[in-house]
């Protein structure tokens, strides 16, 4: 009678742990959705799904320098963000949400021109512990030989004076780096 007991006991421990795991599994991934926000990637049709993606947890990329040395030029960014409050009615006849919209910048120092090949493999912007990942279908714009100019729409509705975070990480001969830029101003537009 003791060992059945005991064997109860064992088996009720278990299953009260194995539920405890379940509820703060699902307790982490409700924290996770609402500290990580990713929206669509430019150019993907409205109303599809993107799934989230998961940053690696050992590497900071916010410790990133803010210049870059790329075959003896020196890169950094320039970002304007800006909310879009234009009246606007959408196609359900309500008004569209205030989307941030973002035009980041790479630029160079000393009027040299970009290194041959540079490619920007994605965009990431955070403000708190909430974060808008642009890996896909990124629009690049080479304004001159001198810069890149990347254009994100439709991001997250943050607040208007508030501040942001922007990473980059570009690709050149085989590499990649990241460069940041920190506490850039969302404005707004009217």
């Amino acid at each position: 009678m003791k060992v059945w007991s005991k064997t109860c006991w064992i088996m009720a421990g278990l299953m009260l742990l194995m539920g405890c795991n379940d509820a703060s599994e699902g307790e982490s991934v409700t924290e996770s959705k609402s500290q990580k926000q990713v929206t669509k990637p430019i150019g993907q049709a409205s109303g599809s799904k993107v799934a989230p993606v998961a940053l690696p947890s050992s590497v900071d990329i916010w410790q990133s320098p803010e210049e870059i040395t790329l075959a003896g030029v020196t890169l950094y960014l320039g970002s304007e963000l800006w909310l879009n409050s234009m009246p606007v009615i959408g196609d359900d006849g309500t008004q569209p949400a205030m989307k941030l919209f973002a035009a980041v910048r790479v630029l160079t120092r000393d009027i040299k021109p970009l290194p041959k090949g540079v490619e920007v493999t994605q965009v990431l912007l955070e403000q708190d512990k909430q974060q808008w990942l642009v890996q896909q279908d990124l629009e690049v714009r080479a304004n001159d030989d001198k810069s890149l100019e990347l254009a994100l729409r439709g991001g997250p509705e943050w607040l208007s004076g508030s501040k942001v975070d922007v990473a980059v990480t570009v690709l050149y001969q085989g590499k990649e780096q990241t460069l940041v830029q920190k506490a850039v101003l969302i404005s707004q537009v009217f």
